[in-house]
């Protein structure tokens, strides 16, 4: 298998689609930085499956598509394809050449794909897996894992000599292996869970359902109660019902005597409430009248009363309006005399304004004079300033100049001294080097013979650790088939022993005897199936000789018998076939067909021995012959059903093949750890053969180095030995040119100090004058500062005056309009009590004339209450007799009503008359009571 392209189509910088070719041999891409090398690899990595975003250099998945530049756009997929050559058959497919694609899409859809098929990642890596290939496999290599290589840790080495050895395979296949283990133990935790609920719900459903059961039952009763009950009430009704049938046809008989009084009675009451009728209708409309009078009386006692408090009100008021009103003129005339001595002072205060005015502009010219002045002395002063400053700096730099150059004459000198003190050194060292070359050369190739001689050892412990690492697989793989072998037959075993234990086959009275076996004590021996015994080839035929005897039950005696008779009787479990122990069977026998291969144990062998008596096999097996001749021909299949013989013969059976699976697995696991001994061995030989190898190689390497650091040591003492002697020539011709600067320095820096003296002595004058010019510029601006102050004092004056001048002319206007105002209110309320005292007296004559109307009417009303109290007396002596008869009447009219129910609680309307009797006396006694209680005006 060999790689033999690599396609590319907008992975990082490979917009386009681009394919690599790689010839045979060793392929070397070069080019400048950013050209792409690096997104090669990066490529290799990502097809092979590399999940992890910053090993390929990007912060998301998404990030290996191309994002654009200036001249494209970015594309929206990115596909990389690896070619490999397969013409050798290396990789496990049918194809000469294989090519494995990976294709991702910026809506983060991803996937693989083997010669244009979609396939799983997994896939993949089990199809690369063994040839060295994969995402975490040493196809990149980088320089940590050089690194990692040459490191001195045993730890960091194995792991790479193992992935090159191909352990990694069979550590992920085992780490596969336990997760499905895991995965299936906690599926196996689940099903048990789910088991243990489903059985608590099949008992939580038994519960309901006998509390369903007992709940019919009960409705059942109490229906038949119920039904009970009404039984009773309707005959209590019969019995209720013919005595009012009685009392229904005695009323019915003296009905029409009782009907000619009641009518007679209805005319007398109908007259009589006419008259009363009448009376009613006079009192009302005297009630009436009276009650008019009586609103009319108080309204105008209240109309007198308001008048009266009117009038009182409006004197107040004409009092209160005239003393206002002097007080307003009093205050109008003040008003004035404020206003004029406001005039006076803003007059004076516009005076002194003007004249401060005029000062403060003189002073304000004279400080802009001096302060022209002033600035332009301070730029003098600036300008020498920074004069002295540069002159200072140059003055400082010169002086440092000096310093350096005599610095570095004195180290200009000591290093020529040094410098030809090092050159004869440096010849000496050459001289040294070129013969430690010579020693290491031969040093070198003693390691290299080594080396190889240790890489020898180090194949042949791989390839024995290769052999014994497959036979640890081909012993884990029998050691698992022996594993799943004694599972197999382990379950099947507890499957038919469960099946046992639970009696299944066995007949339905059988098991039901079997469960109530503590009632009889030890009279139930069991059944009969449980005593006979045979292989798994005779158990079939057994099953069909002994047929429905199986489901027998042994029981001690007669009296057993006779129990468990009475307990079929109670329980009906259904048909049940019982032998008795004693005295056993009453037929005999010496042998059957199967004496030889039935082994039956206890009582039960008399039984066994009577019930085959006369029995025949024919035909090998697959035809019987009854005692009475029957013959019974099997299924062609053989199938019998899973009798309880054949069951347990297949439980005996699968108890001796568990015994030998045991056996095997243990032999398997024997020969396993025998094998893993010799492979940890066989590793511990490969890791110190590696520790060898690597140590010969590492002195080969450390020889090599030190053969190369020696050849290059004495070319850099060659080269030192020149430098020094150029070195020595440089520094004599610099040492010259520092002696001549600094000759010329001194002359330049005795200059500089006699100018800097005479600008000492400028500044210092010019500063003086720049202080005194500072005093007087000072003087003039507290000054201007005063007459400010004065200035705002005068405006403050003026402009209160000016506030006080308007206020007086408004309070003044103010108070002129009030007396004005106060004038026409006094005026009008002059009027307004003229009104009121007329309104009084006429007020005054109505209220008598109504009181007098009021008197006429309340003697009416009187005269009118004892009319409809004289005929209400006689309407309800007439009206007794007729309220007798007709309760009869009304008893006869309710007959069919319920002995139960109350008469004195019947909702049934009265007669009409009776109601408006009943009201009219109502509407009587609160109009007669009316007069008595109401108070005089």
């Amino acid at each position: 298998m060999r790689l033999t392209r690599l396609e590319l189509a907008g992975f990082k910088s490979f917009a386009g689609t681009v394919e690599l070719p790689f010839e045979a041999g060793v392929t070397a891409i070069v080019g400048p930085n950013g050209c792409g090398k690096s997104n090669i690899s990066d490529a290799v990595r990502w097809v092979l499956g590399e999940q992890s975003p910053r090993l390929l250099r990007g912060g998301k998945m998404e990030d290996v598509i191309f994002q654009g530049s200036t001249g494209r756009r970015p594309v929206n997929v990115a596909e990389v394809s690896l070619v490999f050559d397969n013409s050798d058959g290396t990789l496990p497919v049918a194809y000469q050449e294989v090519v494995v694609t990976r294709r991702l899409s910026r809506s983060g859809q991803s996937e693989y794909l083997l010669n244009q098929s979609p396939v799983r990642l997994r896939d993949v890596q089990d199809l690369l897996r063994g040839t060295g290939l994969g995402a975490d496999a040493a196809v990149v290599m980088e320089a940590k894992m050089i690194d990692a290589l040459l490191s001195e840790k045993a730890e960091e080495r194995r792991a790479l000599f193992e992935e090159a050895a191909g352990i990694g395979l069979y550590r992920d296949r085992k780490k596969s292996t336990e997760r499905r283990l895991e995965e299936t133990a906690a599926d196996l935790a689940r099903l048990d869970d789910l088991v243990s609920e489903v059985q608590t719900q099949v008992r939580s459903l038994a519960r309901q359902r006998g509390k369903a059961e007992r709940y019919g039952k009960m409705i059942e009763e109490r229906f038949g109660v119920a039904m009970t009950l009404v039984r009773r009430e309707l005959e209590d009704l019969d019995l209720a019902l013919g005595g009012l049938g009685q009392r229904a046809e005695h009323l019915a008989a003296a009905l029409p005597a009782e009907r000619g009084r009641l009518t007679e009675a209805e005319r007398e009451r109908e007259a009589r409430a006419q008259a009363r009728h009448t009376g009613e209708a006079r009192r009302t409309e005297v009630e009436r009248r009276l009650a008019d009078a009586k609103l009319e009386v108080g309204r105008l006692e209240g109309d007198l009363a308001l008048a009266a408090e009117r009038l009182r009100n409006a004197g107040q008021r004409r009092a209160t309006a005239a003393q206002r009103r002097e007080q307003e003129e009093a205050r109008a005339v003040q008003a004035e005399r404020e206003r004029a001595a406001a005039a006076a002072e803003h007059a004076a205060a516009e005076r002194d304004l003007a004249s401060v005015g005029q000062e403060l502009a003189g002073r304000t010219a004279l400080e802009q004079a001096g302060r022209d002045g002033l600035l332009a002395q301070r730029t003098a002063v600036r300008e020498l300033e920074e004069d002295l400053q540069r002159r200072a700096e140059a003055f400082r730099a010169l002086e440092g100049e000096r310093a350096a150059l005599e610095r570095e004459r004195a180290e200009l000198r000591q290093q020529v001294a040094h410098a030809s003190q090092e050159r004869l050194t440096r010849d000496a060292a050459e001289r040294a080097a070129t013969m430690e070359v010579r020693t290491l050369a031969h040093r070198a190739a003693t390691q290299a013979r080594e080396a190889a001689q240790a890489v020898e050892a180090l194949e042949a412990a791989r390839r024995r650790v290769a052999e014994l690492k497959e036979r640890e697989t081909h012993g884990r793989t029998a050691r698992r088939q022996a594993e799943e072998a004694l599972a197999q037959v382990t379950a099947r075993r507890d499957a038919i022993a469960e099946l046992e234990r639970e009696r299944a086959g066995l007949a339905p009275a059988a098991r039901a005897l079997l469960k109530a076996k503590k009632e009889f004590g030890d009279a139930v021996i069991g059944p009969l199936s449980d005593f006979v015994r045979t292989s798994r080839s005779d158990a079939t035929l057994a099953e069909q000789l002994l047929g429905e005897w199986l489901h027998a039950v042994l029981v001690r005696d007669a009296a057993a018998v006779d129990a468990i008779r009475q307990w079929h009787t109670r329980a009906q479990p259904g048909p049940l076939v019982l032998l008795p122990a004693v005295p056993g069977p009453r037929l005999a026998a010496d042998g059957h067909p199967l004496q030889d291969s039935l082994r039956v144990d206890g009582p039960a062998a008399a039984w066994v021995r009577a019930l085959l008596a006369g029995h025949e096999v024919l035909e090998g097996g697959n035809a019987l012959r009854r005692a009475n001749g029957a013959v019974f021909l099997a299924s062609a299949n053989g199938a019998g059903g899973n009798g309880p013989l054949e069951r347990r013969a297949e439980l005996e059976s699968l108890g001796q093949d568990a015994r030998e699976a045991e056996a095997r697995r243990d032999a398997m696991a024997a020969t396993l750890e025998r094998t893993l001994s010799e492979l940890s061995a066989a590793e511990a030989a490969f890791v110190e053969a590696g520790a060898q190898a690597e140590r010969a190689r590492q002195g080969e390497l450390e020889g090599g180095v030190l053969k190369g650091d020696a050849e290059r040591a004495a070319a850099h003492a060659q080269r030192e030995a020149a430098d020094v002697t150029a070195q020595v020539e440089r520094l004599s011709t610099r040492l010259e040119e520092v002696e001549a600067r600094l000759a010329a320095l001194h002359g330049d820096l005795e200059r500089h100090e006699v100018e800097r003296v005479r600008l000492d002595e400028r500044l210092g004058g010019e500063r003086a004058r720049l202080v005194d010019l500072e005093a007087q510029q000072e003087a003039a601006r507290e000054q201007r500062v005063q007459w400010q102050v004065d200035a705002a004092q005068v405006e403050a004056r003026l402009a209160a005056a000016q506030e006080r001048s308007g206020r007086a002319a408004a309070a003044a206007q103010e108070a002129r309009d009030q007396a004005a105002a106060l004038a026409r209110e006094m005026d009008e309320l002059e009027r307004e009590a003229a009104t009121l005292t007329a309104q009084r007296a006429q007020w005054e004559d109505t209220l008598k004339e109504r009181r007098h109307a009021l008197g006429a009417l309340e003697r009416a009303a009187r005269e009118a209450g004892s009319q409809v109290e004289q005929a209400e007396a006689r309407s309800t002596s007439s009206s007794s007799s007729g309220r007798r008869s007709s309760a009869g009447a009304r008893e006869w009219s309710h007959g069919s009503r319920p002995s139960g129910a109350n008469p004195s609680t019947d909702s049934s309307p009265r007669h009409p008359r009776s109601q408006a009797i009943s009201s009219g006396c109502a509407r009587r006694t609160s109009g007669c009571a009316a007069p008595s209680t109401r108070s005089g005006p």
